[in-house]
């Protein structure tokens, strides 16, 4: 269930927005300050940040620029306008998408899962190009070794077993020896090791069943 941490000095703002999301199986914490959500992002681990723009004492550019100096979670940006500088100051300062208010339920929900659906902890993951990569760094993965990846990150914290993801993998039908499995688990992990991700944080190897992703 992604935590989802959202920023604003308005409490109506906060609310809706808590509406919006929570029947899609996010939870939330709601702040109304830049500088808690600085202090909160260094304590806490969150899947994703909505960030308002306008606050006082903070706004939300120096709080996004601030966080990624020790985090590369997924940043959505709350703004009330809709002008190329903002577009473009967004990515400045390190944040990952925008959105405009008034917020439409449909268009928010579809923004948070593509960049839910890309970012773990740094590793970017783009299904329609086949790419890969951790911090801009590419990380070359053949397609079952991409799919596996995939399957992981579509169910944190999901133990899998051997034979479910072969099924995944190649069908029901495929005849595949189960040591395939670990074989290409052992590939993916050298990879994404060697890439610096820290894969020891995230696949679980679960004693006599399977394995499993988590976010930590």
């Amino acid at each position: 269930m992604p935590h989802v941490l959202i920023v604003d000095d308005e409490p109506r703002m906060l609310e809706l927005l808590k509406l919006y999301i929570q029947p899609y199986g996010y939870t939330c914490q709601l702040v109304d300050s830049a500088q808690q959500a600085l202090d909160l992002c260094r304590q806490h681990v969150f899947d994703l940040i909505l960030l308002d723009v306008m606050m006082p004492d903070m706004d939300g550019w120096t709080c996004c620029r601030l966080i990624r100096e020790h985090s590369n979670i997924p940043i959505l940006m709350v703004t009330a306008r809709n002008q190329r500088e903002d577009i473009i100051r967004t990515r400045e300062v390190g944040a990952n998408d925008y959105i405009s208010k008034p917020i439409q339920e449909g268009e928010l929900i579809g923004r948070m899962e593509v960049l839910l659906q890309q970012q773990y902890d740094g590793l970017s993951y783009d299904r329609e190009s086949y790419r890969c990569s951790y911090l801009q760094q590419k990380i070359s993965l053949t397609k079952t070794e991409f799919e596996l990846l995939g399957v992981f990150l579509d169910s944190p914290r999901r133990v899998w077993t051997r034979d479910q993801l072969t099924t995944m993998l190649w069908g029901a039908e495929a005849s595949v020896d189960e040591r395939t499995i670990d074989s290409h688990i052992r590939h993916l992990r050298e990879k994404l090791r060697v890439c610096g991700f820290p894969i020891e944080q995230h696949l679980e190897t679960v004693r006599g069943i399977g394995y499993r992703w988590t976010h930590q």
